[in-house]
């Protein structure tokens, strides 16, 4: 009766390790469209850092290349990173607060 036990244990444990270690291996994929994301943000036109003006409306293709990396939903605020930019803009209207120059 113990040798069972032991055994149902040992199986039970094994296979909870293995569940975890599954787990654990989803963090190191991208979601899927991801790299089709990242693909695209590297196809950005020649002269769209010169689109990047305060007051100015952000062209819709530029948006959709860039990276979202915080929005005010408070505010109705986004900023939008762009190669080495970060772009401050209203969200509705992509008219731009500030442009920012990243490290």
């Amino acid at each position: 009766m113990c040798y069972r036990h032991l055994v149902f244990c040992a199986v039970f444990f094994s296979a909870m390790l293995s569940f975890t270690a599954q787990a654990a291996d989803r963090g190191h994929y991208m979601p899927h469209g991801m790299d089709d994301k990242i693909a695209l943000q590297s196809e950005l036109p020649s002269n769209w850092q010169a689109q990047l003006a305060k007051g100015e409306v952000l062209d819709v293709e530029l948006f959709r290349q860039g990276r979202v990396v915080y929005r005010d939903a408070s505010n109705g605020l986004v900023a939008l990173r762009l190669e080495n930019k970060l772009v401050r803009m209203v969200e509705q209207t992509r008219e731009i607060v500030d442009v920012l120059n990243s490290i």
